[in-house]
């Protein structure tokens, strides 16, 4: 974590300081008090489910520590070291966006999208610490808290650091916010799918919130941009910097993914980069991987890896919990994909069991969540896309997964192979 002393601090989030020692020196920043050390800075974050200023308390006695808190905020017993600022949260944020300029030799990479952002960011921090420092994101650590932080956690001798942008509710402006904040050297657009339309509605208001990511891109940035669907082209518009195409058809991509063909318990990859082909292989299997270290592969190259560099990272390449990680039990391979999901990222993966796997296939299957007044309509369009592949069994967990279970034995499953959960 980069060490910055309280004036720095305090000008970078228009704080006032009360009862800090004025050349204290922080070396760690945190938003949850159970995992604060000595030395460190803590900021009192509210949120649905509880207050930070109920733990600013909690401080006394840590030698060299502090909190910000808001402004208003009522200070119980003497000496508590205190920084005074409008709101902790948006505080956080600046003093990000400044680590971030103090760091300005690190290339930044920003990624979004409806699904995959993960997996990407893995797949790219895998193959980039292959060559050099690479610092990313941990775990999902993508909203208006987990990015701030994220960067709050950097040394900034790193060469590259990997982050995605997520977001919740309201949707529209949020990734504009992280984008501002991490100013991305190179951007990933993923895709645009039927997710989080609670609150956003249509997949064009996805498209466009997603689009936000390419606000804040400067003349010399550069953003790869899936042109397989006329959404995000449209969002990706009279941009700045450079932006590329990448994607599966051949017409209006600038990159082309031509091949996919399974090795053994991988793929080999056919890439044309700008009419050029060359090859890669990695031990992936799903579609939707394959495609998200597609997009981890243009980014690697952009930031000044050969492809042999690249080739040689991409075959050691090391599964994710929860993203398509293969078990055996007995005789029984299990596949978890239980990470999260949609629907596009549903049928994608129904479609890669279905075509990948011949013998008796299972399927467990949860609620997609954040689908908004049409969820039931996303599940039971999924079960009837269910009844016409090769399952042996549905096993449907939650009231949403019960919509799709009717609506597959409506399409013509066996009602005999249902259970519902």
């Amino acid at each position: 974590m980069p060490e910055l002393g309280l004036a720095e601090i305090a000008r970078a989030v228009g704080g006032r300081a009360e009862g800090v020692p004025r050349g204290a020196r922080f070396r760690g920043f945190q938003f949850d008090s159970r995992a604060m050390e000595p030395g460190m800075l803590f900021f009192a974050l509210r949120s649905a489910t509880g207050d930070g200023h109920d733990h600013v308390r909690d401080l006394r006695g840590l030698a060299g520590a502090a909190a910000v808190v808001r402004r208003d905020f009522a200070a119980s017993g003497p000496g508590l070291p205190l920084l005074r600022v409008d709101d902790p949260l948006r505080a956080a944020q600046d003093l990000a966006a400044h680590v971030r300029s103090r760091f300005a030799a690190v290339r930044y990479v920003g990624i979004t999208g409806s699904a995959g952002k993960t997996t990407t960011k893995e797949f790219l921090h895998q193959i980039l610490s292959s060559r050099l420092a690479c610092f990313r994101a941990p775990r999902n650590w993508n909203n208006w808290i987990g990015v701030p932080f994220s960067l709050l956690q950097m040394k900034g001798d790193e060469g590259a650091a990997v982050f995605e942008l997520a977001m919740s509710d309201p949707g529209i402006g949020e990734i504009d916010r992280l984008a501002a904040i991490l100013r991305p050297d190179v951007a990933l657009l993923l895709n645009a799918f039927p997710a989080h339309l609670e609150f956003l509605k249509t997949v064009e208001n996805v498209a466009r919130a997603k689009g936000e990511i390419l606000n804040h891109l400067a003349a010399d940035s550069c953003a790869f941009v899936n042109g397989d669907g006329p959404l995000l082209r449209r969002a990706a518009l009279g941009r700045r910097g450079r932006i590329v195409f990448f994607g599966c058809r051949e017409r209006g991509n600038d990159v082309v993914l031509r091949r996919v063909e399974r090795q053994g318990q991988g793929s080999r990859l056919v890439i044309r980069f700008f009419g050029i082909e060359d090859e890669f292989t990695a031990p992936v299997i799903s579609r939707s991987h394959v495609e998200n270290l597609f997009a981890a592969i243009l980014a690697a190259q952009h930031l000044g890896m050969k492809n042999d560099e690249i080739r040689r990272a991409a075959a050691r390449l090391r599964p994710l919990a929860g993203r398509g990680e293969f078990r055996r039990l007995g005789r029984v391979t299990l596949i978890d994909e239980t990470y999260n999901s949609n629907p596009e990222a549903l049928r994608q993966a129904l479609s890669w069991v279905d075509r990948e796997f011949a013998g008796d296939k299972i399927a467990v299957l949860g609620d997609m969540l954040e689908l908004g007044e049409k969820a039931a309509a996303f599940h039971r369009q999924a079960g009837r896309f269910f009844a016409r592949l090769s399952f042996r069994r549905l096993l449907a967990v939650g009231p949403l997964a019960a919509e799709l279970a009717a609506a597959a034995r409506g399409a013509g499953f066996p009602a005999g192979r249902i259970s519902c959960f």
